[in-house]
């Protein structure tokens, strides 16, 4: 099955947000959470609450695209004559790869953090970051290859909403229970420490499966129908947001527009995923809509969404060395960020174009493939 270029370039320009996330964090050391059993941040202005805000769509961007990267992939798979038990097995292991690199690359970026003044992470034995969460999610919806369309929406809704579910009725000690913060809960015990606790964001990775179900059939009416989806989720977030509830997880704090948008996103409530799917969908409709006038800026968005996972290791190196460096003892202006963060992300452009190049023309089942 070929590949659909409003896919790759959606991917990548969530990398490109996600590289603004981080630089904020590395280089000018701001970066808020928004915790379920924490109050919500507030903003000094508009242009910080804008560059957080904005990269919300990363995450739940990464674990849907996987999740219907997957479908096309399966099909495409199974069109070169592989067998389900072996596409099976090649997901899996590609999960499995993804929580490696994780626990193997991300140590030193995570030292760079406590560098750039942020809060220790305690070393439990099990870290629920976002790599380790999306190999866990690839792990389990490998397992569930056979599922058909409709299960995999239907599994996705439930899993999604796990955490808006279970966790009003939790206590304090109950939800640092270690099996609440592998599922639903984000917080820390002496087990674990989970940031992306597994059911919520595998639901998104099982709706990008049904969603590329729907892609292999017809990717032209999924690519247009985005849009009415995209719509629909944000009409849901704001009848969550207006309506209070559990689908909050916790209500505005403060008045005005920036507190109604401020959600919780460790776990992703309900607002969080309706909002920010809904917008990752309409970003999907307009850049397929809009590929042949994009032309140059499409490919290079392209370039950066074949190599992901290469993306993601080098802009943390890239902009940790720079803090290291430049940023040791004071932190950058916020007028310094922003052109650091494009000149960054430039400067990856020619090794991720390499990097995609180079793994395209490996064999399909070469280690290379799983990166």
């Amino acid at each position: 099955m070929r590949r659909l270029p409003a896919i790759d370039a959606l991917r990548g320009l969530i990398l490109v947000l996600m590289a603004l996330d981080h630089a904020a964090l590395l280089l000018a050391r701001v970066h808020p959470f928004e915790q379920w059993d924490q109050p919500l941040p507030a903003y000094a202005s508009v242009s910080w609450f804008f560059t957080r805000w904005v990269t919300h769509l990363c995450a739940p961007g990464f674990f849907f695209l996987m999740g219907a990267g997957m479908a096309l992939l399966e099909a495409s798979r199974r069109e070169k004559g592989w067998s389900p038990a072996r596409v099976r097995r090649f997901l899996m292991l590609r999960g499995a790869v993804l929580v490696a690199v994780s626990y193997v690359f991300e140590v030193a970026p995570m030292a760079l953090m406590v560098h750039a003044g942020q809060q220790a992470m305690p070393l439990s034995p099990v870290v629920l970051g976002v790599l380790v969460c999306l190999g866990l999610s690839l792990l389990a919806a490998g397992a569930l290859s056979g599922l058909g369309t409709r299960g995999w929406f239907v599994l996705g809704a439930a899993a999604v909403l796990s955490p808006n579910v279970l966790l009003p009725w939790l206590d304090a000690e109950g939800a640092r229970h270690p099996l609440a913060l592998l599922l639903v809960a984000s917080g820390e015990s002496a087990l674990v420490t989970s940031m992306y606790p597994l059911a919520p964001w595998f639901g998104m990775c099982a709706l990008g499966a049904g969603f590329g179900r729907l892609l292999r059939r017809d990717a032209e009416k999924t690519l247009n129908a985005a849009l009415p989806a995209g719509l629909l989720l944000l009409a849901l977030f704001a009848a969550v947001r207006a309506g209070g509830g559990s689908g909050n997880l916790r209500l505005a704090e403060g008045a005005g527009w920036m507190g109604w948008l401020t959600v919780v996103k460790y776990p992703p409530s309900l607002a969080f995923t309706a909002l920010t799917l809904g917008l990752d969908l309409l970003l999907l409709w307009m850049l397929h809509r809009t590929r042949e006038q994009l032309g140059a800026m499409l490919r290079v968005l392209v370039s950066y969404g074949q190599a992901p996972l290469f993306f993601y290791v080098a802009h943390f190196y890239l902009f940790g060395l720079l803090s290291v460096a430049f940023f040791r003892e004071r932190a950058a202006a916020q007028w310094m960020l922003y052109p650091l963060w494009l000149a960054g992300v430039a400067a990856l452009l020619p090794a991720c174009r390499w990097f995609g190049t180079f793994k395209q023309r490996q064999p399909e089942a070469s280690p290379w493939r799983m990166l």
